[in-house]
C-alpha cells in the first residue's frame, strides 16, 4: 500500500514503515533509557586548587619575595660589610666600619644570617688586631680592638689574657721603647755580638718582656741574616776561619734559623778541603824532617800553625823537628864547627824556644870548645888520650852512654879524637860503645823500659847516623810505644796514651798506627 502523503517518486516514511511492521508484530517496544548524569569531582577540585595559589600569590607575593630573593640594598651593604672586614676598618665613626654596617642590616631585618655571622668575624678580627698590636707594643691599639671586642660579647677568657698582657705592657712600656732604641743605634754602629751593649743581646733583652715583639723579632732576624750573609761572602773568599765565627755566632743566638744549614754545609765543605790539604802539607813536611830538610820542614809546620794554631800534629812536628836541630848542633860541636853548631842551636832555639833538647845541645857546644881550648898545639899527649879513652870506659860501664853531656862516653870519645884520631885503643872503644849501644837497646825494649831504650837509640844515631838497621829498630821502638799506649787507653789513663803517642810520633812521623790511635784517643777525650 502506497502512502499517500508522498508523492511519487519520495521514498517512504520510515516511521511509518515501522508501525506498520510493528503493528504487524502485535505491539511497538518502549525507548531506550539515557544514561545517568555524572558530575567531574576531580576535575573541580584541581582548578579550586589552582585558583587557590594564584589567590595566595597574588596577596603574598611581596613578602615572598623578600624571603626567596633577598633585597638588593641589603645584598650591597653585606657586600660592603664584607670588604670593610677584609680591609681590617673593623668600627668607624662614620658608619662605613664592618661592625656599623653588619648591625644597619641587622636593625631592618633582626635575623638576617649573614650579618649576624658577620659581626662574630669582627669580633674574632678584633681580639686578632688587638694581639697584634700588643705584639707590636701599640697599646693604644691594642686597647681599641679589646673594648670593640667586649662590646661584641668576646669570649671572657680571651679577653682576661688579653687584658693580663696589656697591663704588663703597660707597666713597662717605657723600658721597652727604650731597650729598642738602643738596640737600632747598636746594629746601626755594628755592634752586633751576644754580649751586653750588643744589638743581640738587647733584642733578646725585650723578647724578654714581649716574647711577640715584632720589631725586636725583625731586628734579630736581620741581624742573623746579615751575618749568614757575611759568612757566605769569606767562604767565597776562602777565609774559613772568618766564616766559621759568623756562622758561630749565628748558632749561639738562634740555633734553629732558616738558612743556617746551607751555610753550615758550605762551611763544612770549605773545612773538609782544609783538612785535606793539611794532611798533604804534614805528610810533607814529615817527610823533609825524615831527609834532613830540616829548613823547609819546619817552615812548613809554621805556616800549618799560622792557619791552624791548634793543629797539635803541626805543634808536635816543630817541636821534633827543633829537636832534630839540636842533634845536629850537637854533632856539628863534636866535630869541632863550632860554627855550624852555633847556627843550628840558633835555629832551634828559634823554632822552638822551652825545647829540652835545648839544654843538652848548649852543654855540648861549651863542652866541645873547652875540649878544644885544651888541646896541645904539637903532638898529643898519650897520658891525656889514655885517660880519655878510661873515662869513656868507665861511663859505658855506667850505661851513660851519650848522657848526661860532658861526662859521657860519647863526649870523652870524641875528644880523644880530636886530640889523636889515630890514638892506640880509639877505635877498640868506639866498637865497645856500638856494642853497648846495641845491647842497652835491646835489654831495655825486652824489659819494656822505653825511655831507656829510646835514649839508647839516640846514643846509636850519634854513631851510626842513618842506616837500615836504626830505621829498623826505631820503627820497632815506634810500635811498642803504640802498643803502650793503647794499653793505656784500655785503663783509661789518656794522659800517659797522650804521651805515649807523641813519643811514637816523634820517632816515626810516617808510622801508619798514628792516625788510627790519635782518632781513638780523640774520642775517648784526650
Amino acid at each position: 500500500m502506497i502512502d499517500k502523503r508522498t508523492g511519487p517518486g519520495q521514498p517512504p516514511d520510515l516511521g511509518s514503515l515501522d508501525q506498520l511492521d510493528l503493528g504487524r508484530r502485535g505491539r511497538a517496544a518502549p525507548p531506550p533509557a539515557a544514561p545517568p548524569l555524572r558530575w567531574p569531582w576531580p576535575w573541580l577540585l584541581l582548578a579550586a586548587g589552582v585558583l587557590a595559589v594564584l589567590l595566595m600569590l597574588g596577596l603574598w607575593r611581596e613578602q615572598i619575595g623578600q624571603r626567596l630573593v633577598p633585597d638588593s640594598a641589603i645584598n650591597l651593604q653585606i657586600e660592603h660589610a664584607q670588604m670593610a672586614l677584609a680591609r681590617g676598618e673593623l668600627s668607624k665613626a662614620d658608619g662605613s666600619g664592618a661592625r656599623e654596617q653588619f648591625q644597619a642590616v641587622l636593625a631592618r631585618d633582626p635575623d638576617h644570617l649573614a650579618a649576624r655571622a658577620g659581626l662574630a668575624q669582627v669580633r674574632d678580627a678584633a681580639l686578632q688586631q688587638a694581639r697584634a698590636a700588643l705584639s707590636a707594643g701599640d697599646l693604644a691599639q691594642a686597647r681599641q680592638r679589646l673594648d670593640l671586642a667586649r662590646t661584641l660579647a668576646a669570649p671572657a677568657a680571651d679577653l682576661a689574657g688579653l687584658e693580663r698582657d696589656l697591663e704588663r705592657l703597660q707597666g713597662s712600656g717605657a723600658d721597652v721603647a727604650a731597650t729598642l732604641q738602643r738596640a737600632r743605634e747598636a746594629q746601626a754602629a755594628g755592634l752586633l755580638e751576644q754580649v751586653p751593649g750588643g744589638a743581640l743581646a738587647l733584642y733578646g733583652e725585650v723578647l724578654a718582656l714581649q716574647p711577640d715583639n715584632a720589631l725586636a723579632l725583625e731586628g734579630r732576624r736581620d741581624i742573623r741574616s746579615g751575618l749568614l750573609q757575611r759568612a757566605g761572602a769569606a767562604l767565597a773568599q776562602g777565609d774559613t776561619a772568618s766564616a766559621q765565627a759568623l756562622v758561630a755566632r749565628v748558632v749561639e743566638s738562634d740555633p734553629s734559623h732558616l738558612d743556617l744549614p746551607t751555610v753550615q754545609a758550605r762551611l763544612g765543605e770549605a773545612l773538609m778541603r782544609e783538612q785535606q790539604q793539611r794532611a798533604a802539607a804534614l805528610a810533607q813536611a814529615s817527610e823533609q824532617r825524615q831527609t834532613g830538610q830540616l829548613e823547609q820542614a819546619a817552615a812548613a809546620y809554621q805556616a800549618l800553625l799560622a792557619q791552624a794554631p791548634e793543629s797539635a800534629e803541626a805543634r808536635q812536628g816543630l817541636a821534633d823537628t827543633a829537636a832534630d836541630m839540636a842533634a845536629r848542633s850537637a854533632r856539628l860541636a863534636a866535630d869541632f864547627d863550632f860554627e855550624g853548631a852555633q847556627a843550628a842551636l840558633d835555629l832551634a832555639r828559634q823554632w822552638q824556644p822551652d825545647s829540652p833538647a835545648l839544654a843538652t845541645a848548649e852543654q855540648r857546644l861549651q863542652s866541645a870548645r873547652a875540649a878544644r881550648g885544651q888541646l896541645p898545639s904539637a903532638d898529643a899527649d898519650p897520658a891525656r888520650v889514655a885517660e880519655l879513652l878510661e873515662r869513656a870506659s868507665a861511663a859505658m860501664r855506667r850505661g851513660d852512654l851519650a848522657e848526661p853531656p860532658g861526662d859521657s862516653a860519647w863526649d870523652a870519645l870524641r875528644q880523644a879524637q880530636a886530640l889523636a884520631p889515630d890514638a892506640p885503643g880509639l877505635a877498640d872503644s868506639y866498637a865497645e860503645y856500638d856494642r853497648r849501644a846495641r845491647a842497652c837497646f835491646e835489654d831495655e825494649l825486652a824489659s819494656n823500659r822505653l825511655g831507656r831504650a829510646q835514649a839508647c837509640l839516640d846514643a846509636r844515631a850519634l854513631r851510626e847516623r842513618g842506616g837500615e838497621a836504626l830505621a829498623t829498630d826505631t820503627r820497632r821502638l815506634a810500635d811498642r810505644w803504640l802498643a803502650y799506649a793503647d794499653e793505656r787507653l784500655g785503663a783509661n789513663e789518656l794522659a800517659l796514651a797522650r804521651r805515649a803517642l807523641d813519643s811514637a810520633r816523634a820517632l816515626d812521623p810516617a808510622h801508619p798506627g798514628l792516625a788510627p790511635m790519635a782518632e781513638r784517643l780523640a774520642r775517648a777525650g784526650g
